[in-house]
């Protein structure tokens, strides 16, 4: 009885010790591509928005261009709450520009900022010289502090 155990309990090990053992081979190339993948929009071309703090303050820079006749852009900095992945507006951290050209930059700050993780939440609206329009929202990277 006991050979019996052992022989199974070795029978088990070489099984699971053969299903476990797979190789990969994977194509190797010599070339690359330093383009990113972003998501194609009827009008706007590039959309960015950036978010670095230095000490307690917020930098926040928005923009964009397109074949348009007017940009608007509403910036609103957030901070992560901790529950539920909620992302709460800065009390006074929020601007609203307008141009009629066909770009537009804006930069804000907003100091005495407390600990915590921050994004710019950046809203563009364009209007082409046909009327349509195109809304985008546009998320900096993360920032902690």
């Amino acid at each position: 009885m006991h050979l019996k155990k052992l022989m199974a309990s070795l029978g088990a090990v070489i099984c699971l010790s053969t299903c476990f053992n797979a190789v990969a081979f994977a194509e190797t190339t010599d070339y690359y591509t330093e383009e990113e993948i972003s998501p194609a929009y009827e009008i706007a071309e590039n959309p960015i928005s950036t978010l670095s703090i230095i000490d307690s303050t917020a930098y926040c820079t928005s923009e964009t261009k397109g074949n348009v006749v007017s940009i608007t852009v509403e910036q609103t900095l957030e901070k992560y709450s901790g529950w539920f992945w909620i992302w709460n507006n800065v009390d006074g951290a929020s601007w609203t520009k307008t141009v009629n050209t066909n770009s537009i930059s804006m930069s804000n700050t907003k100091s005495g900022l407390s600990s915590g993780t921050y994004r710019l939440k950046s809203v563009f609206t364009l209007t082409s010289s046909s009327g349509e329009t195109e809304t985008i929202t546009i998320y900096s990277t993360e920032k902690s502090i």
